[in-house]
């Protein structure tokens, strides 16, 4: 029998607020393959089921909207510029006005936007650090239209968190995610202004998580759902209208990769930053870096870990015995897979917690135990940049 092909052409656009959702898939069916009239049914099903969703996208963006707001960010700075003379301040011919000598005072203004949601109607707004760092005024507008002058109580450019508060009534907020149940592939929407464009909806699924090379203390979760410059500080959200992620970071030039903070390191940084205006880190006490490549591992015989390069004097590490060239393969039994997965493990853990660590010493595995102490301070301040520090 002479087979024939029929394409089916399934399409779905949808603009909400300035975001632009597109599904599409081609399916091809022979006419004459047994249950032709599932084949017949197939496109339709697929677009009840694509509608559907839609539906769903529409209501969530209907229920949590209001709770996504707009942060405008003022950023001013004073410069005090002498002025030149041609005789270094002398003038031979006294002609020189002495008040023309004086130090002028400049003040330059520059002016950003970036998204943020509220977590509790008593006014609390999530949002990222970047977006407030070096603001000296911020004015947070509600979808509804209302405005709030608001004040930065907390910040942690480690976790490219802050916490702005606003004074209002009858504040909308949203819930976080249970951890949990954030799964790669599952749907997300985000909300924000992208590049000014106040209360856009964009939508994708979930890449990735646990994306490194962002930020040292995080593992991020990674969308294809359209982020933007100004999206910056806007909830990632599942289909329950939980939030999942703080959107956070964009590769410059790159096509559906977008990064979001996840929930449990908001969950766990928030609080601190409410309660205390800074974060205070749990410390091992170690500098650490990635094992060598294969040409190299005859010298360091693990497969995998985080490896010791160096041990702060009198640190937990110190006092429980670890030495420079141990490797970590596990804490509290759970695998560590490289220096990046260590300092998340012990990001997550609390100032006085208790860590079992198997090390690889030289070949041999051996167990030890040590009790989490407090960051220092300077050392905090040097673990927000870039050297890879516990």
């Amino acid at each position: 029998m002479r087979q024939r092909f029929f394409p089916a052409l399934l399409s779905l656009s949808l603009g909400v607020g300035g975001g632009v959702l597109g599904a599409g898939a081609v399916m091809w069916t022979r006419s004459d393959t047994p249950g032709p009239a599932y084949a017949a049914q197939t496109p339709h099903v697929q677009a009840r089921a694509v509608s559907a969703q839609g539906e769903i996208i529409a209501d969530l963006v209907e229920k949590v909207g209001p709770a996504v707001v707009n942060i405008d960010t003022v950023s001013r700075r004073t410069v005090v510029q002498q002025p030149m003379h041609p005789f270094f301040g002398f003038d031979p011919f006294g002609s020189q006005d002495p008040r023309s000598a004086r130090p002028q005072t400049r003040t330059y203004e520059q002016k950003g936007v970036g998204s943020g949601f509220i977590i509790d109607p008593k006014g609390l707004v999530v949002t990222n650090d970047h977006v407030v760092s070096k603001a000296t005024d911020l004015t947070v507008t509600l979808p509804d239209g209302r405005k709030f002058k608001g004040k930065v109580i907390g910040r942690d450019s480690a976790s490219d968190l802050a916490v702005v508060k606003i004074e209002g009534k009858d504040l909308p907020f949203l819930k976080l995610a249970n951890p949990d149940s954030i799964r790669v592939g599952q749907w997300v929407v985000a909300i924000g202004s992208p590049l000014g464009l106040k209360y856009s909806v964009t939508a994708g699924i979930l890449s990735a998580v646990n994306r490194e090379g962002i930020k040292n203390r995080v593992g991020f979760l990674q969308t294809d759902a359209p982020i933007n410059p100004g999206n910056s500080g806007g909830p990632l959200m599942n289909l329950q209208g939980e939030v999942i992620g703080v959107n956070s970071a964009i590769i410059q030039n790159a096509q559906g990769i977008g990064f979001a903070v996840p929930v449990d390191t908001v969950s766990r940084v928030v609080p601190q930053l409410e309660a205390k205006g800074r974060v205070e880190r749990a410390w091992l006490g170690v500098g650490l870096a990635d094992l060598p490549d294969d040409r190299s591992r005859m010298f360091y015989p693990a497969e995998y870990g985080a490896l010791i390069a160096r041990i702060e004097p009198k640190s937990p590490a110190d006092k429980a015995g670890l030495a420079e060239g141990d490797v970590v393969l596990a804490l509290d039994d759970k695998k560590i897979e490289d220096s990046a997965a260590l300092m998340r493990a012990v990001s997550a853990m609390d100032i006085g917690d208790k860590a079992k660590l198997k090390v690889n010493r030289r070949g041999q595995t051996k167990e030890l135990t040590l009790t989490l102490g407090k960051m220092p301070e300077q050392i905090s301040q040097a673990a927000d940049e870039s050297e890879n520090q516990e």
